[in-house]
């Protein structure tokens, strides 16, 4: 019997060419949801992207996982031993250790910048972070040639206020650890400008500087490994793998989400709202198909009582023109999907739309994933359903005796 309710359906469907007043809604009902479709589909890829663009530049910086002890010492190398041996779904681990200095220009007087040194190995920060692949002075330098002997790694925006390229010399101001007295004495010590990064980040393009363990050793004597990071195999659940770090390591673990909660709580609000707010668009549209059903069910009562006194119920005359709702909608928001997919896909291979230095991202991005077409289609199938079901009912007011007597 459904089947027979679909066939009737799609004969409906496309035979109102001779009808041109329900000829032009039918279009204009396809036009809506597809426009609708097409815009929440692209949309979702555009933030997808978004969001995924921003968290990859913020994480090849950071850390995935962090783990310290409140400024303690730790002790890398058991650490180290006791992940390996108990965590095969973490990959790479790596030192690290923060301290501030002040720097400043070879033989100048005048203090230029506070920065933040981080010390890092170059045997295992390359495994952990994307640092190495964001060296532009000079090109494809490693962070272990980077940071030999007194070299450090400076950022673009930092090099471009002090004038300075590889191989120029600074000075690096500090106060040595353990001064108790008011008037802090601040130690001196030269460096060389060995490479420098880009990272596209304000923050850290501009004020921070790294260095290898041994030169912050030498800096700090007192100093040592204070902080961990730690990175995943691909697809391993990060918040399982936090908790159980924290009760194996008794350290405080957090990713590196939590160092950013403010971003990462705005791109998802902003996603999700823009989702909330395309959905009312598509409402609109799809309420065109009650208008729609309302002229063919006006136009069809005398094939609807000739059905009903062929013994069809009312019930299944109603699923005739809920199919009429739910063909247009599968047409339109399937050619809205598709249509947003290949938007997509020219949007993410040829970045044409720049953006400016305040987002994390050069360009608009735009990442088309399966699930957001999937969501897509069933939310305007949705809607449509419910927008086709409205009128259908109203067949079951009919007086088919009457329109008999007088339309049949």
């Amino acid at each position: 019997m459904i089947y027979i309710n679909f066939l009737i359906a799609w004969r409906y469907l496309f035979g109102i060419k001779g009808s041109k007043n329900i000829s032009i809604m039918a279009k204009v009902c396809f036009l809506g949801i597809f426009i609708g479709s097409f815009a929440l589909a692209l949309t979702m890829c555009v933030m997808n992207g978004f969001e995924k663009a921003t968290h990859k530049k913020l994480q090849g910086i950071h850390s995935q996982i962090i783990a310290h002890a409140n400024g303690e010492k730790l002790n890398f190398e058991a650490i180290e031993n006791e992940i390996k041996e108990h965590f095969p779904e973490i990959d790479a681990v790596a030192p690290s250790e923060e301290k501030q200095a002040i720097i400043q220009q070879k033989d100048s007087d005048e203090i230029n910048e506070i920065i933040s040194i981080k010390a890092i190995s170059a045997e295992h920060e390359p495994k952990l972070s994307e640092l190495e692949q964001k060296i532009t002075l000079p090109a494809n330098f490693t962070i272990k040639k980077a940071l030999q002997d007194n070299r450090i790694l400076i950022g673009h925006k930092l090099a471009k206020s002090l004038d300075l390229s590889p191989g120029n010399e600074l000075e690096l101001l500090f106060a040595e650890e353990g001064q108790q007295n008011r008037k802090i004495t601040l130690s001196k010590h030269d460096v060389t400008v060995g490479a420098i990064f880009d990272t596209g980040i304000e923050e850290f393009d501009a004020n921070v500087i790294f260095c290898s363990m041994d030169l912050i050793q030498e800096l700090f004597p007192d100093s040592g490994v204070t902080q961990i990071g730690i990175k995943l195999k691909r697809g391993v659940n990060e918040k399982e793998t936090i908790k159980k770090l924290k009760d194996s390591l008794e350290l405080e673990v957090y990713s590196w989400k939590d160092l950013y909660p403010a971003l990462v709580s705005a791109l998802q609000l902003e996603k999700y709202a823009m989702f909330l707010i395309l959905i009312l668009i598509i409402l609109v549209a799809s309420m065109n198909v009650i208008s729609l059903l309302f002229m063919q069910i006006t136009q069809k009562k005398s094939d609807i009582a000739i059905l009903r006194s062929m013994g069809l119920s009312s019930k299944n005359i109603s699923f005739i023109f809920v199919f009429i709702g739910l063909l247009v909608a599968f047409f339109a928001s399937l050619t809205g999907t598709i249509t947003a997919a290949i938007a997509s896909w020219f949007l993410e291979t040829y970045p044409f739309i720049q953006l400016p230095d305040i987002y994390y991202v050069t360009h608009l991005p735009a990442q088309a994933e399966w699930y957001i077409f999937i969501i897509v289609f069933l939310v305007v199938m949705l809607l449509s359903f419910i927008s086709s079901w409205i009128p259908a009912k109203l067949i079951q007011k009919l007086n088919i005796s009457e329109i008999l007597r007088f339309e049949a």
